[in-house]
């Protein structure tokens, strides 16, 4: 019983890992243009660090008033957890290769990244960051969730993720943000009651 348990296990990520390599190699392979090629690395850069997330939130935090600045330091406090939760924890753990390090003939039109693939740290990061600002300043949502989806469109574009990283650096800045979310009042609430009143 135990041996028809593993051979299905191994079975099964197996054909996971034919899929996701499948669906790499059509990306990446098959869809490439001459417009593309130029414009996903750059907004595969972009999101190195999370640096483009915190641009804009210096920006919006040097001219904005005060509900608009929460949603900022929300923002950099998913950011940061989503980094140290992909970054040093589950790319640690996993240590899945890149697929240029795996495969052949693979259009990789970046620098090739030193870390692990699994999961996309940009993707996390383009998610926690994007999706409290979606969440805390409607007006922005629809490009600041496309900019999140680009991003992670690119990881594969450019060739050093597969799709699978990026479904999974997904859900994690998906999880990060919504933590974050969820810790506001006690963030917000708490030093809102710590003012001193005004003196009529």
């Amino acid at each position: 019983m135990a041996r028809v348990k593993n051979a299905m296990k191994d079975y099964l990520l197996e054909s996971i890992e034919h899929l996701d390599a499948g669906c790499f190699k059509w990306i990446n392979g098959s869809l490439h243009n001459s417009f593309f090629d130029g414009l996903m690395p750059l907004v595969s850069y972009a999101g190195q660090g999370g640096i483009i997330w915190i641009v804009l939130g210096v920006l919006f935090f040097a001219f904005s008033r005060r509900p608009m600045k929460n949603a900022v330091l929300l923002m950099l406090l998913a950011l940061l957890a989503s980094y140290l939760l992909d970054e040093e924890l589950l790319k640690n753990i996993f240590r899945r290769p890149r697929p240029f390090e795996t495969l052949t003939g693979i259009n990789l039109l970046v620098l090739p990244p030193h870390s692990y693939s699994f999961p996309s740290g940009h993707t996390a990061n383009a998610f926690a960051a994007g999706l409290v600002l979606a969440r805390k300043i409607p007006s922005i949502a629809c490009p600041v969730l496309a900019l999140a989806f680009v991003m992670a469109f690119s990881r594969v574009y450019v060739g050093v993720h597969y799709p699978l990283d990026i479904l999974v650096g997904a859900f994690v800045g998906a999880a990060c943000a919504l933590i974050v979310l969820k810790m506001e009042k006690m963030l917000f609430q708490d030093r809102e009651k710590k003012k001193i009143p005004r003196v009529p």
